[in-house]
């Protein structure tokens, strides 16, 4: 009988204060690779993050791009493409504070179990708003109750009972003349 591969552990100490060229997620010892960006991925987090900019400092949060995530203190980081973050921000290198919005950028390598799994650690940690934006087909998911939900995004709400303008329309509008721009 064939015996499943034994995947070697690592520390959460080793994890925590080690950079991979391509960063990684931490899950139950286990470093677990995340999808490769293409070209229209990068844009669209790109064009995210310039969206919130200007809200920022009158809503009193970060958006924060692709960094490490505690979902469960020693055994669990994720890295979300984006979120928004409360401020006053986390002092350490880790975002160990519950953010108002988690924004995945849909990559090829991305797997319907895999994505799910993420914003289930997502969910089970408070975050509220968990959205799914497909880079390739232009079209936004919210995540709840255990699925995705197609939706267009016209705002999002934040820890401090703030609304912030979030439109994903605008959002691939904006990537589509990117990717056609000559």
């Amino acid at each position: 009988m064939a015996t499943a591969p034994t995947v070697p552990l690592v520390s959460v100490d080793e994890y925590l204060n080690s950079s991979y060229e391509h960063d990684m997620e931490y899950v139950d010892g286990v470093l677990v690779e995340r999808g490769m960006p293409t070209i229209p991925h990068s844009l669209l987090q790109k064009l995210i993050l310039l969206w919130f900019a200007q809200h920022e400092t009158p809503l009193r949060f970060e958006a924060l791009q692709e960094v490490r995530t505690q979902i469960i203190r020693g055994a669990r980081y994720r890295i979300p493409d984006v979120m928004l973050c409360p401020r006053p921000l986390p002092k350490g290198r880790i975002c160990d504070v519950v953010p108002s919005a988690i924004i995945e950028i849909l990559s090829p390598e991305d797997t319907v179990s895999g994505t799910r799994d993420r914003f289930r650690d997502y969910m089970g940690i408070g975050v509220q708003q968990l959205i799914l934006m497909d880079p390739e087909e232009y079209i936004a998911y919210r995540f709840e109750n255990g699925s995705l939900i197609e939706n267009r995004f016209t705002t999002l709400s934040l820890q401090n009972g703030s609304m912030v303008a979030f439109d994903s329309d605008e959002l691939f509008a904006r990537l589509r003349a990117k990717l056609t721009e000559e």
